[in-house]
């Protein structure tokens, strides 16, 4: 039997919605600068921090560093609330369909300690560095970085991470846990598996929907990992637009902020000097990477940042510029 619905806890009164207003404005008032950063303080200057119901869209081709940027900014939030003394009470989530669960630990802890992924991946590391993947992993115990995902290693039968799953598990974090969810990350909504629909791209916009109402219910940041279509490879500058997600329009109506990746060095040669206004008169080098915000409500969009990215040791980090 279907339980009741209380239709009341969706309708909100003149009275109700001024008071619930209010009391938005003064929070966030009193928690000016407490969003969440990227943690690149030159974008910073210019990103709004990501605050609760928010959906953040990062857009980019396969191998232009969605997943990198954005394990860099879970595991740089985990360790400031840890710092700052709450990781007891708040979490950060990755969901992840695009690695194990094993694989993307792995990418953060060669991150930590300065180590190849490449090397990692092929076993071959030292003795010294092996006793530095040790004490990583059992740090990472106290890191409040969750994940949802699948794993190579568990032996237990695992369901299908699919949008209900997403949601279920976040419940049981929230509530079996009680953790309040800081912010959410998901790599990547085209993996994200559809029930029922009549085609891929009506299944993929209604799990856009579902992310930005997971964002809203819990009262967290969302930020969501988005597959740019081939046709991006044949633009000028390899930049993805607003309308580039793949099997999918959505993402520009239903998203609050959409940052575009592109690397350079995928696209010309490295030293080569470009004459595109985003990438500054800056020499194209193979760590290069440009972050462009294409749309952020109440702030400053359509602008370009140039960082510095390592895909081999998973590092992003702020770009010293040269200028003639």
């Amino acid at each position: 039997m279907t339980a009741k619905r209380d239709y009341s806890t969706i309708l909100f009164p003149p009275d109700q919605a001024s008071q619930l207003t209010t009391a938005y404005l003064e929070q966030r008032k009193n928690s000016a600068g407490h969003g969440v950063p990227i943690g690149l303080p030159g974008l910073d200057k210019d990103f709004i921090p990501m605050i609760s119901g928010e959906l953040c869209s990062v857009i980019g081709r396969p191998g232009n560093g969605k997943t990198g940027f954005m394990v860099r900014w879970a595991r740089e939030r985990s360790k400031w609330l840890r710092e700052n003394g709450k990781s007891a009470k708040r979490l950060v989530m990755y969901i992840t369909l695009e690695q194990s669960i094993e694989e993307l630990n792995a990418f953060n802890i060669a991150a930590d300690e300065r180590l190849s992924i490449t090397s990692m991946a092929r076993g071959e590391i030292t003795d010294d560095e092996w006793n530095k993947c040790l004490k990583a992993a059992t740090d990472r115990i106290l890191l409040p970085l969750w994940n949802i995902g699948y794993s190579s290693m568990t032996k237990k039968k695992q369901i299908k991470v699919d949008l209900d799953a997403i949601n279920g598990a976040l419940e049981i974090a929230k509530e079996t846990h009680n953790k309040d969810i800081d912010i959410v990350f998901v790599d990547y909504l085209q993996r994200i598996p559809y029930n029922g629909r009549e085609s891929k791209g009506v299944g993929i916009s209604d799990n856009l929907d579902g992310l930005k109402n997971i964002a809203l219910r819990l009262k967290c940041p969302v930020v969501l990992g988005v597959q740019a279509r081939r046709e991006v490879d044949g633009y000028a500058d390899h930049l993805p637009d607003l309308d580039d997600g793949q099997w999918t329009s959505n993402i520009e109506q239903t998203s609050d902020k959409i940052l575009a990746l592109m690397r350079p060095a995928k696209y010309w040669d490295e030293g080569e000097v470009t004459d595109l206004d985003l990438l500054k008169n800056q020499p194209v080098s193979k760590n290069m990477m440009v972050i462009y915000t294409l749309k952020q409500k109440l702030g400053k969009d359509n602008f370009p940042y140039l960082a510095y990215f390592n895909p081999e040791y998973n590092k992003l980090d702020e770009l010293e510029l040269r200028y003639a």
